[in-house]
Formats: C-alpha cells, sequence, structure tokens
C-alpha cells in the first residue's frame, strides 16, 4: 500500500492558490454585479460555476492552503456564498470523512450516501424510489441537491432538539454572513434572493456533488472504496473546477497537498494506485455520464459487499 507520509514540497507562498482566490472571488462578484444584465442561461453558468469552485476552494483551506495560519485559511473560505451549509460544520464532518476505515459507513462517515440494512428496511417506499433516483446521476444532480440540503437540516434540527448545542454558534455565525451575502445580492447588485439561488447556489452544490458522485463506493475491503476520474476534454475542464479532487485517491494518499501538484503526483503513482484501489477508475466525465447518466451507480445498500462497522 501507498504510504501516506511520503514527503513533498509546498512552496512558502502559494501563488497558485492566491491567484485562484482573487479569480474565484473576483468571478462572484462580477458575476453578480452584472447579474442583472445576462440573461439567464449566461447566468446560470456563471453563477453555477463560480459558486461551484469556490466549494472547491473551500476544500483547499481546509487541508491547510494557501498559509499554515488556520484562522487565516478560514477567513478565506468561511463565505456562505453557497447559502445552505455552515463552513465550520462542513470543515468538523470533512475531516472525519478522512479516516479511511469509516469511508461511506453510514452513521460514521459524515459524507456517506449510504443506508445501513435497518433505516433501509424502515424507510417508506415513497423514500426509498427518491434515494435509487438520488444514485442516478442526473438525479444527483436535480433532486439530490435538495435532498443533500434537507438531509443536513434535518441532522441539525434532530441534534438541537437532542438539547446539543455545540453548533448553535456555527449557525449564528452563518445565518448573519448569509444575511451579508444576501443583501449584497439583492441590495447592491439587485438580483433577486429566487433568483441568486436558481443561479448560483443551487447548481453550485449541484457541480461539487457531480465531482462527489463517483468518490466513493460501499467495498469490503477499504482501499477499493476511493475513486479515480482521469481528466481527458471535458473532464479537464471539469478537473480545474474540482481543483482536480477528481483524483480522488491521490488526495485521500496526501490530503495536505495542494491542488496544482496532486496531478504530477497522480502521474508518478498511477500503476500503484489502480492496484490499491481495485481498479476504481472513469475515463473522464463522459465515461461516468455514459454509464450512470439516468442509472443507478450502485445500491443505497449492499447486502454482498457493504463495509461492516470497524
Amino acid at each position: 500500500m501507498i504510504q501516506s507520509n511520503q514527503k513533498f514540497e509546498t512552496p512558502r507562498v502559494e501563488t497558485q492558490t492566491w491567484l485562484l482566490i482573487v479569480a474565484v472571488y473576483g468571478g462572484w462578484i462580477g458575476a453578480t454585479l452584472y447579474g442583472t444584465h445576462m440573461p439567464w442561461w449566461l447566468l446560470l453558468m456563471a453563477g453555477g460555476w463560480f459558486t461551484g469552485w469556490y466549494y472547491s476552494l473551500q476544500h483547499e483551506v481546509i487541508h491547510g492552503h494557501p498559509t499554515k495560519k488556520r484562522w487565516l485559511n478560514d477567513l478565506i473560505g468561511y463565505a456562505p456564498l453557497g447559502l445552505f451549509i455552515p463552513y465550520s460544520i462542513y470543515r468538523a464532518d470533512h475531516t472525519k470523512h478522512h479516516n479511511k476505515d469509516i469511508l461511506t459507513i453510514p452513521g460514521l462517515d459524515p459524507e456517506s450516501y449510504y443506508f445501513d440494512a435497518n433505516t433501509w428496511a424502515a424507510m417508506p417506499r415513497f423514500l426509498k424510489a427518491i434515494n435509487i433516483v438520488n444514485n442516478a446521476l442526473i438525479g444527483r444532480l436535480t433532486v439530490g441537491v435538495a435532498i443533500t440540503i434537507v438531509r443536513f437540516w434535518m441532522g441539525e434540527f434532530r441534534r438541537l432538539l437532542r438539547g446539543d448545542l455545540t453548533h448553535l454558534r456555527a449557525w449564528t455565525l452563518h445565518i448573519v454572513l448569509v444575511a451579508g451575502v444576501l443583501y449584497w445580492v439583492n441590495v447592491i447588485c439587485g438580483l433577486p434572493v429566487w433568483l441568486y439561488i436558481l443561479t448560483f447556489a443551487y447548481p453550485g452544490l449541484a457541480l461539487t456533488m457531480m465531482r462527489s458522485y463517483t468518490e466513493h463506493r460501499a467495498a469490503a475491503e477499504p482501499d477499493h472504496r476511493t475513486a479515480i476520474v482521469e481528466s481527458r476534454g471535458l473532464g479537464g475542464l471539469l478537473g480545474l473546477l474540482f481543483l482536480h479532487n477528481n483524483l480522488h485517491i491521490a488526495h485521500h494518499d496526501q490530503p495536505a497537498m495542494p491542488w496544482y501538484q496532486l496531478p504530477a503526483y497522480y502521474r508518478s503513482k498511477r500503476a500503484m494506485f489502480l492496484e490499491e484501489n481495485d481498479g476504481f477508475l472513469f475515463h473522464g466525465y463522459r465515461d461516468v455520464m455514459r454509464q450512470y447518466l439516468f442509472a443507478p451507480i450502485d445500491a443505497p445498500i449492499s447486502t454482498s459487499s457493504y463495509p461492516t462497522h470497524p
């Protein structure tokens, strides 16, 4: 197995990431400022791209970039441009997700789309049908976004009902910052809130979920759970949008490696990665769409190869 403690050089000043920050924030500001002058389809493309790119940037700062100062990195990623999920809760959940042994296991991996056998058996038929639809790419990019938001909010509401107030501060700050974002969007830029949701927040999260759609699978062996989507054609553009996290096994192997170093690192270890993850490979996003645009990528629960509780 590849060792995750291998040494790699990170520049003292991460010029590429600072340029990325300028591009993401500059593009988002420009798209909101001039949004009322754009046709809806162009606003959708710009809003979805820059919000999705911002989600990728948030992921990058969570992993310690572009500085060694966590408070500064957090400041860069804290703005809730996507509206729906508080940054600090996402940061905590994503940190848990990087424990390889719990990947995909419901109740342990906060980013799992799988259900345990008892939860699935007790689920009403219409919810089972919705979750099966959600396992096809077209479902994940449409109703799946709403499912993710509602599931997350319900989990937070249940936490509050239990008397657990540990996330209250995060939500209070999030709501204040969301009000600031919407003030900019609506009062300064003149975009209706509903239009921002439909052309920025919702499609931005949808693009992010296109990346996460293929990242992991249920498998008995933890090393077999993390995927590779190689960047070819359209995938090259999406690789930039996702900051090369489509090469997901390389990211999990070196979670602290900056985004711009991942492609070269992946190429240098490609054969070893394919051996490690048992050939869990897609030849670009066209390959993903060809196979799973209208077909479920997996069952919501697998009784044969589903990982057991460690």
